[in-house]
């Protein structure tokens, strides 16, 4: 396959001096490697789908996973979360789901770029209107509105702080460590101890509000401390000053005195509460965005790397995407490349996140990429779409077998339930008829059921659950199915141990209890997976047997080590397996 597409620049002159940028070939049929493309997409939640895709693309392979969520509103919120709470804490993408499990199901991806060191978001951190880290005005930010649009535009921070009878003071940072000469408020979101410097001053202040974006605060002096260190006030904050600023802080904000705070953006974003930063930009308008011209370095946008985006289609549903990267499996992609993934998903806007280590995609608590760490990376923050009705999880067993034998015995089925609703849960039998039923008002928790008796009839079962929330009256709905097929059970071997003489062999002999004519398989596999012996032919019911010698197909004698025996079972009800291991030992 060839590279990537052939971008050409087009510059067509029009009027005194104007130059209009015409992208040529970035049509989406034009995208190499998509109609060579394998992907699966499945139903995480009600209106949440998850798609992994593995293709060939800009001369090498690429996997992409995409997200697709309903637009931000009602029991879809698309919100950021700091991982811990603080902006110096750092969690895992699943970990901070599994932290807010009871609250809401989450899928979501990584966030803005941060400290390394400490932990800090780079950018802007806004949520429910309060602003906890201020914007990189050299970058994009993304702003959530009312109306579930997505806001992509650089922001400003304008703010300032002020003592009665003094002029008004720029104030250079919220809740991150100042770089040279300044004046930063932290206030409790930042989650420890003002940063250390010798002759640092800090000024506490208590009464201070909640940082409400474009809000004023009037907060009272308390204290003044030296060299930094000072424990934020949980209903307060701390003016840290240094250079030339601790001497007007100091001569200013005095024990006793008012100090008022404004934390404004620029512009104001007067219809978005939840915010993060990011950047680069990647689409507009449908079109990608080749050269955004935001504070980014070469390496990091002229590189393939592992990418995190978020994107929006015209109808207003949420893409959020991680590209694989770094590895022989999935190569990653140029910031430009990814630009054109996002307008090849059906985006109409769209930014990019942190990426490198630290692209991440989870749901429910379990990552589904392969972070190019080999492990997730504990993050700064997260972008999750949170769903708040009813959620059903994947039964214990896609196939449940109800026979004695200890193999997928108990099916456990579940409903979780986040806010107080009226609930009516149904177990359906493969007939269609009812075969459990429960409805009744409850609050927060998760209802189960336990499945183990042995006269479940076989064939396929459906788990319905449907709740209304009591407060709002929204309603949700999920469905899960099972089988039950009791066709193979008791899987047993002569031994666990085996020994094999070289030219001679050995005896293992393999028994299984079959209910039904079926085409059952026998095979032995290697520790590696790889197929060593297999029989396979139409079989009566009752019980099975076959005896396996320690040789290959070929004949020659197995060497020492791991072997699984599998037996699988398929008729008119499916395919059914079940598989035991042994230990060769040749001498």
């Amino acid at each position: 396959m060839s590279g990537g597409p052939d971008c050409r620049t087009v510059r067509r002159v029009l009027g005194r001096g104007r130059t209009v940028i015409v992208l040529v070939a970035l049509a989406v049929l034009a995208l190499p490697g998509v109609a060579d493309a394998w992907k699966r997409t499945r139903t995480l939640m009600p209106g949440v789908t998850y798609t992994k895709e593995v293709r060939w693309v800009y001369g090498g392979p690429l996997v992409t996973h995409v997200i697709r969520g309903p637009r931000h509103g009602g029991l879809h919120k698309l919100r950021p979360m700091l991982s811990d709470g603080t902006v110096l804490g750092r969690r895992t993408v699943s970990s901070m789901q599994r932290r807010t499990s009871r609250s809401a199901t989450a899928a979501g991806v990584n966030g803005d770029f941060f400290n390394l060191d400490i932990g800090h978001p780079s950018g802007m951190f806004m949520r429910d209107g309060v602003l906890s880290t201020r914007p990189e005005s050299s970058r994009s930010s993304l702003g959530i509105a009312f109306d579930g649009t997505l806001r992509i535009r650089r922001i400003r921070f304008d703010a300032s702080w002020a003592v009665p009878g003094f002029p008004e003071r720029r104030l250079h940072e919220l809740n991150r460590p100042l770089k040279e000469a300044g004046v930063a408020l932290f206030t409790p979101d930042w989650g420890g101890a003002t940063p250390r410097f010798r002759r640092a001053r800090d000024v506490v202040l208590a009464g201070l509000p909640r940082t409400v974006a474009n809000g004023s605060f009037t907060a009272r002096v308390v204290g003044v401390r030296r060299g930094g260190g000072t424990v934020v006030p949980r209903r307060g904050g701390v003016l840290h000053a240094r250079g030339a600023w601790r001497r007007v802080l100091l001569g200013e904000a005095r024990v006793g005195r008012d100090v008022t705070l404004h934390l404004g953006l620029s512009p104001r974003w007067p219809d978005v509460a939840d915010a993060i930063g990011g950047g680069p930009a990647l689409v507009r308008r449908g079109r990608p965005i080749f050269h955004a011209g935001e504070g980014f370095t070469r390496s990091h946008l002229a590189f393939r790397h592992p990418r995190t985006a978020v994107g929006q289609t015209a109808g207003g549903r949420t893409i959020l995407v991680a590209v694989d990267g770094r590895a022989r499996a999935s190569m990653g992609v140029r910031i430009w490349e990814l630009a054109l993934e996002l307008m090849r998903l059906g985006a109409v806007r769209a930014i990019s996140l942190d990426g490198g280590g630290s692209t991440t995609i989870a749901f429910n608590g379990q990552v589904l990429n392969r972070p190019s760490d080999g492990s997730e990376r504990p993050v700064a923050e997260g972008l999750m779409i949170f769903y708040y009705g009813i959620y059903a999880p994947k039964p214990r067993f896609a196939v449940f077998s109800p026979n004695g034998d200890g193999v997928a015995d108990v099916e456990t089925l579940r409903a979780k339930v986040v806010r107080p609703s009226r609930v009516d849960l149904r177990l359906v039998r493969p007939n269609g008829r009812i075969g459990w039923r429960y409805r009744g008002l409850v609050g927060r928790g998760t209802i189960t059921r336990r499945l183990e008796r042995a006269s479940m009839r076989e064939g396929r079962w459906r788990w319905v659950v449907h709740a209304r929330e009591e407060q709002r009256g929204y309603e949700s709905r999920m469905r899960r199915s099972f089988v039950v097929n009791k066709t193979l059970g008791f899987l047993r071997l002569s031994k666990t141990r085996m020994r094999v003489v070289r030219g001679r062999g050995g005896r293992l002999d393999v028994s299984v209890a079959l209910t039904r004519r079926s085409r059952v398989a026998i095979t032995v596999r290697n520790s590696a997976g790889r197929r060593i012996r297999r029989i396979a032919r139409e079989m009566a019911p009752g019980t099975v047997g076959w005896r396996w010698d320690g040789r290959r197909g070929s004949g020659s004698v197995v060497r020492s080590g791991r072997y699984t025996v599998h037996v699988r079972a398929r008729n008119r009800l499916g395919t059914v397996g079940l598989v035991r291991a042994v230990r060769v030992v040749r001498r």
